[in-house]
């Protein structure tokens, strides 16, 4: 497991974390965020992203993108990341940082899936990255359901 930078965790504790009921369906949004600049998620949502320079470093030196997501206590959420790019390695982080799930290839291929319940509602983050230790860049999609 990688470990996850000081500098998004320290994001985590300077933001409080709201609840919100799941919805049906979201907008699509199909704007790529630029380099460290945090997005926001929805459940139903698909949205694009860039592994690039400029972006957070993790521990290994790799890019990462980070997103937040509100979720409600006792919801089952599934993250999907596929690139066709880079291996997929997905994280989510609980409102106060730690780590509650990760995955490399439980999606078709190379992608990441993650299936989890949360236990307590609140913003929670997803961290988006490459598996291998050599920095990859390139185009995404990330989704939650």
């Amino acid at each position: 497991m990688k470990p996850f930078t000081p500098l998004a965790l320290l994001l985590v504790f300077a933001a409080p974390a709201f609840a919100q009921q799941p919805r049906p369906s979201a907008p699509a949004d199909t704007a790529v965020l630029p380099p460290q600049e945090i997005g926001t998620i929805q459940v139903g949502q698909t949205r694009p992203g860039i592994l690039e320079p400029g972006d957070y470093t993790m521990g290994d030196g790799t890019w990462a993108d980070v997103w937040y997501v509100e979720l409600a206590a006792g919801q089952r959420v599934v993250i999907d990341v596929h690139s066709d790019r880079f291996d997929a390695y997905a994280q989510l982080l609980d409102p106060w940082g730690d780590r509650l799930a990760d995955d490399d290839n439980a999606g078709p291929g190379n992608d990441s899936r993650i299936t989890f319940t949360v236990r307590t509602a609140g913003r929670f983050q997803i961290v988006v990255n490459n598996y291998d230790e050599d920095r990859r860049e390139g185009r995404y999609t990330v989704t939650v359901r």
